[in-house]
């Protein structure tokens, strides 16, 4: 296949749109800022300003409630896994994930990620979350309970985010009341491999407080016979909102997870002894004031975690920062977002017996590093048709020093239902504490991974009912972190280098107001090819309401990816079958305040593999009921 210079593509277009800007040869009725569209969803992840999705450069997925509750899926990842275009998910099971580096539960987006080395930032209401100590995300903590939406961020978005959100980002947004009243739901599921759920939503608005309270217990005997898969999570999620005055708020949310389950190990390896015992939890206070520049944004955060593992390894780490910005109008047309980070994370681990280079047991002592970095983002309106947004984050770190983030793009509406957009941004991520200090392996002298995003994308409302979306991009990076053999063993170095390229296209179609469907189909070709992401990957969706009844269906189909397995200290590499599955639901609502739901995963009985030498459950039925109170 002819390669393209994607930078000249992109350089191209945005000379002409520019000169379309100077010539300003058509008319728009309103300012397009405020145009609403019916496939056009408010977001905020992109800029951390409240906008239209349509008036932002960057590529974005939004999960909406109604999906998230009546999927196939109890966990975000999962969730995503069948929502977001290009975006891939390792699985092992009926439930659960696991935490090391050879667990389930690695996300990779555009061809970065798929490992334990994190590409993909993960953010509660905006804040980090992820394993202080190994730079990783833990899956398990993230169910959809209290969950209002997910944000998805595809590509680089280290320009607001620092660290890790090389990829692209994920944020999960709490759920809370915004109506006066009190709401209580409660749901009980049972289905195959003794597969049970117990959940407990309650939230309430009265005046000027509001809370969203959830609690849960999740568990499975899992489906394999030939090992132990077992899994239970217990999970806790609370909301807490008050104004305090007519401009200004406070928040706090906070959860908790306690997560004990099994890696069941490859099918040539079975196991039955290889637990995980797992603790996490973590919140955040925010104070929101409306001043006479705009809105301003002060956020303490935390996470934590405890983890024992059958291997001996037992660690605690934790994670506290500060994010503040101020949103302000400088002039007509005019957001500006200027704002400060800073957070330290670490924690220490120990072998408690031989770890996995035999070798005999030994401390890894506390270790800490600090990040903090001020920003800055502008988006200026021009002749109502082009929004021209620049920032740039000048990232600090312990050890390297200083990073700058660069960010450019533009947003043209060429008509009130086209739009055409260009961005250049630049993604980082830092070595983890892992990288630098813990194992055989580790290096002090390593630097950071760079990458360059090169993307331009368009979008085009047919009426009310149809949306399509384009998006193209190349991505770059150079020095990369790597495995090297050297004379004494292998080390982690920076010499790898990536570059990929690729297209994503979606279409939301809703023909009749009971109808809802929507499909995205992506492709990336890379030069060096990583385990666990997938060349081409096609997603569907469809819903129908009628009566009392809603039924639903999901189809994701991934095809040319190769898979690895667990050696050391280098992983052997397999080629992986392509897989096709669908997953069904019906949902009724019978009586007043219940509902009952029957969910079909994996339908027509695929056999397949969603990581290396880990069959996935066959047909699995589950029974849920519901109380709406």
């Amino acid at each position: 296949m002819k390669k393209i210079d994607f930078r000249g593509v992109i350089l191209l277009n945005l000379i002409v749109c520019l000169n379309a800007l100077a010539s300003n040869q058509y008319e728009v009725k309103s300012d397009s800022i405020h145009v609403k569209y019916y496939f056009d969803p408010i977001v905020v992840t992109a800029t951390k300003v409240t906008g239209a999705q349509r008036d932002i450069a960057a590529s974005i997925s939004v999960v909406e409630e109604i999906r998230i509750r009546q999927g196939s899926n109890d966990a975000v990842f999962g969730v995503l896994e069948n929502a977001v275009p290009g975006l891939h998910l390792t699985e092992w099971g009926v439930m659960g994930f696991g935490a090391a580096g050879t667990a389930a539960g690695k996300i990779s987006v555009r061809g970065l990620g798929g490992t334990a080395d994190t590409h993909v930032m993960i953010l509660r209401n905006g804040r980090p979350d992820y394993m202080g100590l190994m730079g990783c995300t833990i899956g398990d903590e993230f169910s959809i309970d209290g969950v209002e939406r997910i944000e998805v961020v595809r590509g680089p978005a280290s320009f607001l985010y620092g660290t890790n959100a090389t990829g692209g980002v994920v944020n999960i947004i709490s759920k809370r009341m915004h109506t006066e009243g009190f709401q209580t739901d409660l749901k009980a599921e049972y289905g195959a491999f003794n597969t049970q759920k117990l959940v407990l939503d309650h939230g309430g608005k009265i005046g000027h407080f509001d809370y969203f309270l959830t609690g849960s217990i999740r568990k499975t005997d899992g489906h394999r016979e030939d090992s132990k898969n077992s899994y239970e999570n217990n999970t806790i999620t609370a909301h807490f909102g008050y104004q305090l005055a007519q401009n200004t708020t406070i928040e706090f949310n906070c959860n908790f997870a306690d997560i004990y389950l099994y890696d069941p190990g490859m099918i040539t390896d079975p196991k039955t002894d290889d637990w995980y015992d797992i603790i996490r939890w973590g919140g955040d206070v925010t104070l929101n004031h409306l001043n006479r520049f705009g809105d301003a944004y002060v956020k303490f955060h935390g996470n934590f975690g405890r983890h024992d593992f059958a291997d001996g390894w037992h660690s605690n780490d934790r994670m506290i920062g500060l994010m503040v910005y101020q949103n302000g109008h400088l002039f007509n047309g005019n957001t500006t977002t200027i704002g400060f980070d800073a957070k330290r994370y670490g924690g220490n681990g120990e072998n408690l017996t031989l770890n996995w280079m035999n070798e005999p047991s030994i401390p890894y002592q506390e270790r800490t590093i600090t990040e903090y970095a001020p920003y800055i983002h502008t988006q200026q309106l021009f002749f109502k048709r082009f929004i021209l947004s620049a920032g740039l984050r000048v990232e600090h770190h312990t050890l390297f020093g200083s990073v700058n983030i660069p960010k450019v793009g533009l947003v043209s509406h060429l008509t009130e239902s086209t739009s055409f957009r260009v961005t250049i941004s630049k993604g980082f991520r830092s070595p983890s504490i892992r990288e630098l200090y813990f194992f055989p392996s580790h290096n002090e002298a390593l630097r950071p991974d760079e990458y360059w995003n090169y993307e331009i994308g368009m979008s085009q409302h047919i009426g009310r009912r149809l949306n399509l979306e384009m998006a193209v991009f190349q991505i770059e990076g150079d020095n990369l972190i790597t495995l090297v053999k050297g004379t004494s063993g292998y080390q982690l170095m920076n010499s790898y280098e990536i570059k990929n390229r690729g297209y994503e296209l979606m279409f939301n179609w809703s023909p009749v107001n009971r109808l809802e469907m929507n499909a995205s189909w992506a492709y990336v070709d890379m030069e060096n090819v990583i385990p666990n992401a997938p060349e081409k990957k096609l997603t569907t969706y469809a819903a129908y309401q009628f009566s009392k009844f809603r039924i639903t269906g999901e189809l994701v189909v991934v095809r040319d990816w190769i898979g690895r397995d667990g050696a050391t200290p280098v992983p052997h590499i397999y080629p992986m079958k392509d897989y096709a599955v669908v997953n069904l639901s019906i949902q009724a609502y019978l009586l007043n305040p219940l509902s009952i739901q029957l969910i079909l995963r994996n339908a027509f009985n695929a056999d397949y593999e969603a990581m290396y030498g880990y069959p996935m459950p066959g047909r699995l039925l589950l029974f849920d009921v519901g109380l709406d109170l």
